[in-house]
């Protein structure tokens, strides 16, 4: 596949997801909607896409493809806009290790400077659950 041919997928999957929220969508709702919810329409619709492969029409082979990757692309914006993640920092100055739910460069005890132990966000079963 070629980046203009890969390209081209990409446009007709965001067109199909605008498609979706317009004529069967409700926005608000959408946007509220978890990631679990987004696979099970997407595997809904995979059972069209497996029907189409068995008659062989190409076209409608296409429609079905676009109609799984539509709310597989709103589960994965699910999934990447729900994940939390927090900061883990050792205090340069007094040693403390601190949690902290946003980037930080400044220790809130001493002052110093904050060195960056590890980023934590939680495995993909703990927000499916959402």
């Amino acid at each position: 596949m070629t980046i203009k041919e890969a390209e081209s997928f990409v446009k007709a999957v965001l067109l199909q997801q605008q498609i979706n929220r317009e004529v069967h969508g409700d926005t608000e709702l959408d946007d509220q909607r978890k990631p679990m919810e987004w696979g099970v329409i997407a595997a809904e619709h995979m059972g069209h896409l497996l029907g189409a492969l068995r008659n062989g029409n190409e076209q409608v082979i296409e429609k079905e493809i676009l109609h799984v990757a539509g709310p597989l692309l709103e589960c994965w914006n699910a999934v990447k806009t729900g994940v939390k993640k927090v900061w883990e920092y050792r205090c340069t100055g007094c040693g403390e290790i601190f949690t902290l739910a946003k980037s930080n460069n400044k220790c809130p005890l001493c002052e110093s400077t904050l060195e960056l132990e590890k980023v934590i966000a939680p495995q993909i079963s703990e927000f499916l659950q959402k």
